[in-house]
């Protein structure tokens, strides 16, 4: 190989390197939809945004160096900031699903929470799934519980009443009242606002199934750098201990790895 050659390899070599590094570099912040209303994952409060979701993702800044931008709403409108592109990711713990993977690329999950039924705290008839059949059932818009609801009803082959609401808040008021009966919230949610007094309210004893939570990212590169750097960071926090005292904070309970015996249907890599 001649001289000219191997300078121009050298040269090639040196400018991918160099691209690489600018990539690299360029991954400066990263903004986050997140909510208004989800006690106790992203909630607005007196101005301040508080939750396990603004508590993880100061760790993940903490350590990667990113400059964590946030966007609030309800729910139903964190989704369309993704996709609009005005957010890189939403934080509001997520459940993968088959749709969303359709569509996203996740990261590492994060947590792996039961999803619970949460009835009125009279009604202790209710221990199994099954046991729901006729009643009506809530959830907010946007969010996976409708389609858990209908999953419920064909395993178990019973009907159930489906009413959608706007926001969790509007959900929580309706069930206050009485003008629904079953809601479905991951499990760390249900015990902070059962035993925080949001709602007077118990969960039936069976597990719909574990819910992984994790961030979804669209296709593009610069959100596929991003989802790279958000999962190198979220394996970093599982092993030493971050997460766990998240949880801990929040819950009293680690919600960091998946339960014994737990068996991923995902692919996500």
């Amino acid at each position: 190989m001649n001289l000219k050659r191997i300078c121009a390899l050298s040269l090639a070599a040196a400018a991918l390197t160099a691209g690489a590094a600018c990539a690299a570099g360029a991954l400066k912040e990263i903004t986050v939809a997140s909510g208004n209303s989800s006690v106790p994952n992203s909630y607005v409060s007196k101005g301040q945004h508080l939750g396990t979701e603004p508590d993880i993702w100061a760790a993940i800044a903490a350590r990667t160096g990113l400059k964590v931008n946030f966007v609030t709403g309800e729910f139903n409108t964190l989704f369309g900031y993704l996709d609009s592109g005005r957010a890189d990711t939403v934080g509001n713990t997520i459940t993968v699903n088959q749709k969303r993977i359709d569509k996203y690329r996740f990261s590492e999950p994060y947590a792996y929470i039961p999803e619970k039924l949460v009835v009125h705290e009279e009604r202790t008839d209710l221990k199994r799934l099954k046991d729901i059949d006729g009643l009506k059932c809530g959830y907010s818009a946007g969010s996976n519980g409708g389609n858990l609801f209908k999953q419920i009803a064909e395993k178990e082959g019973i009907k159930v009443e489906l009413a959608v609401f706007d926001s969790s808040d509007l959900l929580n008021e309706a069930f206050r009242q009485g003008k629904v009966d079953v809601m479905i919230f991951a499990g760390s949610e249900a015990a902070f606002k059962i035993k925080n007094g949001f709602l007077k309210a118990r969960t039936v004893e069976e597990n719909i199934a574990v819910g992984e939570k994790a961030f979804p990212f669209r296709t593009d590169e610069k959100s596929l750098a991003l989802r790279a750097v958000v999962t190198k960071a979220i394996q970093e926090m599982k092993a030493d201990g971050t997460l766990t005292a998240i949880y801990q904070k929040w819950f009293n309970d680690d919600f960091s790895q998946p339960p014994a015996g737990y068996v991923s249907p995902w692919k996500l890599d």
